[in-house]
């Protein structure tokens, strides 16, 4: 078995940290993704409506990229008003 010097030892154990610094460090960094994934829009419509113009509404709003986040209905003068939020 070969012996090693303290200088040696130093200088091969600095090697190998450097090594695992710059092969390891890249997994952990956050990518490109994960900052556009934070970065969210929504939008509220609000409209008197009736069921099936609503329904027009949703399938316009998915084709564009768009989700249903929440969807209320509440009267207003005998009239439901619905109101959708968005996300993209």
């Amino acid at each position: 078995m070969m012996q090693y010097d303290r200088f040696t030892k130093a200088c091969l154990l600095a090697i190998v940290l450097l090594l695992m610094i710059i092969l390891v460090k890249p997994m952990f960094e956050p990518k490109d993704s994960f900052a556009a994934a934070k970065k969210v829009q929504y939008e509220v419509i609000q409209k008197e409506w009736d069921k099936d113009e609503f329904q027009i509404v949703l399938n316009k709003m998915a084709n564009s990229g768009w989700e249903l986040v929440s969807f209320t209905m509440r009267m207003k003068d005998n009239n439901p008003v619905m109101v959708g939020i968005f996300k993209k």
